[in-house]
């Protein structure tokens, strides 16, 4: 063993970088508790308690991921990432007056944190406020003209009022501003056949699905606008896959199954 060698392992680490080589690693169960030795190593410190709960929410252990965020903010109530971060489980959990509350504070401490306020968009969106979610992505997009989640949901909540042309813009710059999101081709898709657009729609469908080909959705919207246009050899296909590539319970699979059998019986 060279000197180099035994001198990297004589060196001793603390807890919290321990707990992030194993989260380098994907050892997640390790680097949880490796974050929560850093939290009793540590206890003024938020960051292992901040970075645990990131871990505890991706797992699914919502209500611990809380608990972490709680005492992140407890030790530094103005810490707009823990309070981003609650809000985030919080609206997780149904709990959007919460979540808003948790926005609404981040953004007090920090107005000009874009992610607040599509944070707090998004959670008024859930809450069916749509006017206060316009206006907070609409911010959003005033601090990063690059964010391209923001011009997606606000083009959903345009989209679901019926403003057609405003939503087309919005999924439009979605696309140019964020490349891999095959869900953009999509919902502008949705909004060409809206505006009676096929041709325009299936291109996008078939766009969406060059980034994710075994997308339901996509794939049903395509098939659907297919069977109208009677090309019904493609119709099939695109329904095929969806039955073949979707979750068993998946609605556009069971609606797929549903007319396929119907055609066979035809």
């Amino acid at each position: 063993m060279g000197n180099g060698e035994r001198l990297r392992r004589m060196k001793l680490i603390s807890h919290l970088e321990q707990a992030s080589l194993f989260e380098e690693e994907e050892r997640y169960q390790e680097a949880i508790n490796e974050y929560e030795k850093a939290s009793f190593e540590e206890p003024e410190n938020p960051e292992p308690l901040v970075k645990r709960g990131i871990l505890l929410e991706e797992v699914g252990e919502f209500h611990k991921a809380l608990q972490d965020f709680d005492a992140a903010i407890r030790i530094n109530s103005e810490d707009i990432e823990a309070l981003n971060l609650r809000g985030d489980v919080l609206a997780t959990l149904g709990r959007y007056d919460d979540a808003i509350a948790d926005f609404t504070r981040a953004i007090t401490i920090y107005p000009g944190d874009a992610s607040s306020h599509y944070n707090r968009g998004l959670a008024y969106a859930y809450n069916n406020q749509a006017a206060e979610a316009i206006r907070d992505l609409t911010k959003a997009i005033q601090l990063d003209p690059n964010h391209g989640g923001a011009y997606n949901n606000r083009g959903l909540l345009f989209y679901g009022s019926g403003n057609y042309e405003s939503a087309l813009e919005d999924f439009t710059k979605a696309i140019e501003v964020r490349k891999g999101f095959g869900c953009s081709y999509t919902h502008r898709g949705r909004v060409y056949e809206g505006l009676g657009n096929i041709e325009k729609a299936i291109e996008d469908y078939t766009e969406a699905l060059t980034i994710n080909p075994t997308d339901a959705n996509s794939l049903y919207f395509r098939g659907s606008l297919y069977f109208r246009i009677n090309e019904k050899d493609k119709g099939i296909k695109d329904f095929e896959l969806i039955v073949n590539t979707a979750p068993e319970r998946n609605q556009n699979r069971i609606l797929a199954i549903k007319k396929l059998k119907a055609l066979a019986e035809s």
